[in-house]
């Protein structure tokens, strides 16, 4: 699906780079018991173990949680993270990236290493060349492989999964390697979530997340205090402090692509949305129009059209439907329902590949 006057969004540069812009460290706000969870976040960047604050009666059950959860990420997690460095005609870029699965596939920022003439991950100390499996640009993902090979590359790793959206205030961990640094935890929340950026709309709604983080921390993995995976930092912004974060189930459905497929395979059905000033049947998502010889003129969509589901999924707005659209896979068929001369139609559309579909 495409929405009017929304292309792809990395062609705005609204993904990060690898130059990922240095932002301040942050004051957590009093959702934690006052200085406990930044105690944590020092301790994790170098601190003995005597900074770290106990379990004593004067501690709150939630930082208690946060140290459980600091601690055991300390030790587990951050063996799934790595150091990946490319280069381009400016020069040396530097991120993060994160094992998703025991085969040594690695997630990081696709504007990292999409133009790169090398790339590299270091762990350990030492540097491992990767080849770039697939680049997804309308997400921002990009996934790489160590060629040869690489000690205890699967031992650890963070299995993506879908998870609902988390709420303001949640807490979470980001574990990312500043510049020539190894990984590290930094600890914030949640604040929302986000479909745009002024007209710009991004592939998927993405989470939003106050986190201290410094330039080379773009594709660090961010998780919850239970160590379920948030999903992935996209790009920073130093005057905000905010970070943008790609959920775990758009790199769930982009890795099971690759598993299935060996390549990313998102299906198309060629229909543009606007907004309808008023709704229909509680949706507000009308076909603008539809672009010849795609999917949707096959199944018979017409300018006008309002949709009110695509397969399981209610649409009641444009964003929801472009969120749907993001998990379709070519080849597959999926029932949409329609608003059309005031009743309620049903049609099945057969998704295919988009036109330039990158086959990375």
């Amino acid at each position: 699906m495409n929405r009017r006057l929304a292309s792809d969004p990395a062609s705005h540069g609204v993904m990060a780079s690898g130059r990922l812009k240095r932002l301040p460290l942050l004051s957590l706000l009093t959702f934690f018991v006052a200085g406990s969870v930044t105690s944590y976040a020092r301790a994790s960047r170098g601190g003995s173990s005597g900074d770290w604050p106990g379990t004593s009666s004067g501690m709150s059950p939630l930082s208690s949680m946060a140290a459980s959860a600091i601690s055991s990420a300390s030790i587990q997690s951050t063996r799934a993270v790595v150091r990946v460095r490319g280069s381009d005609t400016r020069g040396e870029l530097n991120g993060t990236g994160f094992f998703v699965d025991p085969a040594s596939t690695i997630c990081t920022v696709a504007d990292l290493v999409k133009g790169s003439d090398s790339i590299v991950i270091v762990k350990d100390g030492k540097e491992y060349p990767c080849n770039v499996l697939a680049i997804d640009e309308g997400s921002g993902a990009a996934f790489l492989k160590p060629i040869g090979e690489m000690p205890h590359s699967g031992e650890n790793f963070f299995s993506p999964r879908a998870l609902p959206t988390p709420s303001p205030f949640t807490p979470a961990l980001a574990i990312g390697c500043s510049r020539d640094k190894d990984p590290a935890i930094s600890v914030g929340m949640i604040t929302g979530t986000k479909s745009h950026e002024g007209d710009f709309y991004f592939r998927l709604p993405q989470h939003m997340a106050k986190i201290s983080l410094t330039e080379g921390e773009a594709g660090a993995p961010v998780f919850d205090l239970d160590r379920h995976l948030i999903g992935m930092v996209l790009s920073g912004n130093s005057q905000a402090g905010d970070c943008r974060i790609l959920p775990a189930g758009a790199i769930e459905k982009l890795h099971t692509d690759l598993l299935r497929f060996g390549k990313i395979n998102q299906g198309w059905v060629g229909a543009v949305v606007e907004e309808a000033a008023v709704p229909e049947d509680n949706s507000t998502t009308r076909i603008a129009s539809v672009e010849p010889g795609s999917p949707a003129e096959s199944a018979g969509l017409k300018s006008g059209d309002i949709i009110l589901a695509l397969g399981s999924r209610p649409i009641t707005q444009p964003d929801k439907l472009l969120e749907a659209s993001f998990y379709l896979t070519a080849g597959e068929s999926i029932p949409m329902t329609i608003w059309r001369s005031g009743k309620i139609n049903h049609v099945v559309i057969h998704c295919v590949n988009p036109p330039k579909a990158n086959d990375h």
